[in-house]
């Protein structure tokens, strides 16, 4: 008799346990993809809005699995918060010559899954090298026009970052030897990672270098790089490209000349003009290359972005550290995000400030790339030397209201952001107060609601901007004293207390914008014009009624001459040279003396900036919407309104459907309001 098996019968419910075992993770695959309007933050094939949490680089604050930090990534996950940034380094991971070690990262990644399992992580991974490096490659780092390395004494330790803006030893952005390095270590470090469970949380890497990690060139503020061989040979090679023959890297001297007030000419300062333009376009070419070999690498779908697109705040260093080809970065499919702290100074950060970021948001949506602002601003922490001896907040009214005006001008404009914890004394813990995090956690989940909606703008003034001009004007800080200061920075600063609701536009992309929406077109920096772009404004900005401003000296030079006769094409104005201004060259209209004047649907202002009730005059002339009176800050858009004052008052807001609502608004607040049906929200 053949042998029988038994069979064993099981009931419903056990089957089911058999047949369904636990569900494996799934790794945390990201991409950038369009939804409701807007470029969105996709994780597992889900759309997110994009709210992270980030710790410090700082010592004592920058690791996950440490217990300050975990305490504050606690707070973070009960606030609902399941994305993730994290400071990587290099030197950590690579310690001595050899293979490069990925516990670190595993041990990062594991202190976020430790409290939130299903928590996703972006490593913020910088490519600084270690200090045996730079002893052993002296030929490859950064030199300067100005000196030689300085030796600063530091008796206690301190972050990576301390010294980038010194001469430090540095490796030279056009090091060869250096970029191959970061190439190897980079997918050494993906492929070590890929093989350990801590891979399914990784969604993103993003690529550090540079001043701070922000792909400023070193030292870049107060100093004059790079003299290096490599910069040499790469300046030489840049050349020989142009059919140009190879010249020095330009000196202190030849940076300063200038020719006509403000601006080089570009026929006289052709190596000068070319040397910055070099120096932009390796840094580009290098974030591009870094982002390639990421997704190249990993085994799957993953995240890649880095720190540029910075314009604001700028320090009148545009050409030597600043991000001038953002389109070279924008067109790359290798980079799916990019990012920026929020812009420094009083007309931005301070209370009564717009809490702006320092990018051209509108620009980089427009191009399809993801945007997350850095929200670093410190709460009002001071130590109090009482029976408590700690930390503690001193102003809570402007605590909530920063957090609102800073969170809320990323979301209007359509775009992420993460909350970076330089906290107490650079570590962590910034937001470290129930009261704050109660706060933060009312903010996020009325955000995530209407992230669920399809995105609107609500700007109907667009002021268009350039980077190139920069190459053209003084870059040694003081001798242009119009472009960044005025008719950038302070610019913007106060055309955001008009009232009206603003956008902002790289140059480069004016042809691409929906020009319908907009009543006014302000043309802010645009000294730099071709043909092509002055007859695009002529035919086309400048019609349909639509109202255009010009400051300063618009479409002066066109990248081979400067001649008053482009700025007179491009506004139509019988624009005539004074000498009336505290910089040159610098115009008026006909016989009338300096200032703003109209003329049909132009605008004319000799000298930027215009104070905050020429601007309403504009714009009121104009048909634009005036939300509110009385110089407060204004963010709408995404289906919501806030108003920021710092010293309140009564006002009246004006919803676009012609609602009034009228406010008794406190000193040092941000009311939140849904922009269709005026319910205040906070």
């Amino acid at each position: 008799m053949p042998f029988l098996k038994r069979r064993t019968f099981l009931g419903a419910s056990a089957m089911a346990a058999v047949a369904a075992p636990p569900p494996r993770p799934t790794p945390a695959a990201a991409a950038v993809r369009p939804w409701r309007g807007k470029p969105t933050l996709f994780i597992r094939n889900q759309p997110v809005y994009a709210s992270f949490y980030a710790l410090t680089d700082c010592p004592g604050g920058r690791f996950s699995f440490e217990e300050g930090p975990k305490q504050s990534i606690k707070q973070f996950v009960a606030a609902g918060f399941k994305l993730f940034q994290l400071d990587l380094f290099l030197a950590d991971c690579w310690t001595q010559p050899g293979p490069l070690s990925v516990s670190l990262a595993q041990r990062q990644i594991r202190g976020i899954l430790d409290v939130c399992p299903e928590g996703v992580v972006v490593l913020r991974w910088h490519l600084n090298m270690p200090e045996w490096w730079l002893a052993q490659n002296p030929d490859e780092l950064t030199r300067y026009a100005n000196g030689d390395f300085e030796i600063p004494e530091r008796n206690v330790p301190v972050r990576y970052l301390q010294d980038d803006l010194r001469r430090l030893p540095r490796p030279s952005l056009a090091s060869e030897k250096w970029m191959q390095v970061a190439r190897e270590k980079t997918t050494e470090l993906l492929r070590g990672l890929a093989r350990t469970p801590e891979a399914l949380a990784l969604a993103g890497i993003h690529v550090a270098c540079g001043v701070y990690g922000e792909w400023h060139y070193w030292g870049f503020m107060r100093n004059e790089p790079d003299t290096s061989r490599s910069m040499q040979q790469h300046f030489a090679a840049f050349r020989k490209q142009a059919g140009r023959p190879p010249v020095p890297v330009p000196n202190v001297a030849d940076r300063t000349a200038l020719d006509k007030g403000i601006f080089r000419d570009p026929q006289k300062r052709e190596a000068v003009i070319d040397y910055y333009r070099c120096q932009q376009e390796l840094v580009a070419d290098r974030i591009v290359e870094l982002c390639g070999i990421v997704k190249k690498t990993w085994p799957g779908p993953i995240l890649t972005g880095t720190f540029y697109g910075y314009f604001f705040s700028m320090f009148d260093r545009q050409a030597t550290g600043g991000h001038i080809p953002l389109h070279k970065v924008l067109q790359s499919p290798n980079v799916d995000y990019l990012s920026a702290p929020q812009a420094y100074g009083t007309l931005y950060r301070d209370m009564g400030g717009s809490g702006i970021t320092r990018a051209l948001i509108e620009t980089i949506r427009l191009n399809g790339k993801l945007f997350l602002d850095e929200m670093d601003e410190t709460p009002s922490w001071k130590w109090l030397n009482n029976v408590d001896s700690a930390f503690q907040l001193t102003d809570l009214d402007a605590d909530y209201s920063l957090i609102r005006r800073n969170v809320l001008e990323s979301f209007t404009r359509g775009v992420g952001l993460w909350y970076y914890d330089f906290g107490p004394a650079n570590q962590a813990g910034w937001w470290a107060d129930k009261r704050l995090m109660a706060e933060i956690t009312r903010l996020k989940a009325i955000l995530e609601r209407y992230h669920q909606r399809d995105y609107q703008p609500a700007g109907d003034v667009l002021f268009v901007f350039d980077t190139e001009v920069f190459y053209y004007t003084g870059t040694i800080q003081g001798t242009d004293k119009l472009t960044d200061p005025l008719a950038v920075n302070r610019t913007m600063g106060e055309a955001w207390r008009s009232g009206a609701a603003l956008e902002t536009l790289h140059l480069r992309d004016l042809e691409k914008a929906d020009l319908r929406r907009f009543k006014v077109v302000v043309f802010a920096n645009t000294w730099l014009l071709t043909d092509a772009q002055r007859r695009f404004i002529r035919e086309k900005v400048m019609a349909e009624g639509r109202h255009v401003v010009f400051q300063g000296v618009p479409g002066y030079c066109d990248g081979k001459t400067l001649d008053p006769a482009f700025s007179r094409e491009v506004t139509g104005l019988d624009l005539r040279p004074t000498d009336s201004q505290a910089f040159q060259p610098a115009f008026t209209v006909g016989a009338s003396g300096p200032g703003l004047s109209r003329h049909g649907n132009t605008w004319f202002a000799t000298a930027p900036p215009l104070a905050y009730p020429q601007w309403r005059e504009i714009f009121t002339a104009a048909g634009a919407h005036l939300y509110i009176d009385g110089g407060e800050i204004l963010h709408a858009g995404a289906g919501l309104l806030l108003i920021h004052t710092k010293a309140g008052g009564s006002r009246h807001l004006t919803l676009p459907g012609g609602k009034v609502l009228d406010l008794q608004l406190p000193p040092k607040a941000s009311w939140l309001f849904d922009l269709k049906t005026g319910e205040r929200l906070l």
